[in-house]
């Protein structure tokens, strides 16, 4: 068998040296990752600590009761799914490519429907966070503020930008894509 048939592993090239030049290369010895001494420690180091852990976790005071630290990680969340990183990660997508004409120049949006960089997915998710959270503050916030004239005017922000944010997002899949996207209108209303 030649060298391409065997893996880098130990026991691979064991065999492969054993195989090619006749030679018995004896047990592979592995020590184990954790030693003894290491793994008292962190035995004791457990078992000073718990105390204080119960404690916490009794009382409700550890990261896991806070609400903020929950809204954080679902907006963490929310950003990774819109923005397509798992597709961006497991595929190596690049963030940029170099513009081929000129040296210098780096391409954020690459205008074919068969290949999405990396900040496109970034611009994309960030526009879907914006709406998200404006939709968050008028439904959660804005209900709790006294004065009209203020909800009002906060409403119409919120839906302005909110409706700017689409409306790039529409562009950007139009401008990519070449495929308008058009708003359906019964013949009743016209």
């Amino acid at each position: 068998m030649d060298a391409s048939g065997y893996s880098r592993g130990a026991e691979s090239m064991k065999e492969f040296v054993e195989a090619n030049v006749e030679v018995n290369v004896g047990p592979i010895h592995r020590p184990p990752a954790i030693s003894k001494k290491m793994m008292a420690a962190i035995g004791g180091v457990f078992l000073i600590w718990s105390p204080f852990l119960v404690k916490k976790i009794v009382s409700g005071d550890t990261l896991l009761h806070d609400k903020y630290m929950w809204m954080t990680g679902s907006i963490f969340v929310y950003f990774f799914s819109v923005s397509g990183t798992m597709h961006s990660i497991i595929r190596k997508v690049p963030m940029y490519l170099e513009d081929r004409n000129d040296a210098g120049k780096m391409i954020f949006f690459y205008q074919a429907s068969g290949m999405q960089l990396g900040t496109e997915g970034f611009a994309v998710g960030f526009l879907y966070i914006v709406v998200g959270l404006l939709l968050a503050f008028m439904t959660h916030v804005l209900v709790c503020v006294k004065d009209r004239g203020a909800q009002r005017l906060l409403m119409a922000l919120g839906l302005i930008v909110s409706f700017w944010a689409v409306k790039k997002v529409i562009y950007l899949d139009n401008w990519k894509t070449g495929y308008g996207i058009h708003a359906y209108w019964p013949s009743s209303w016209m």
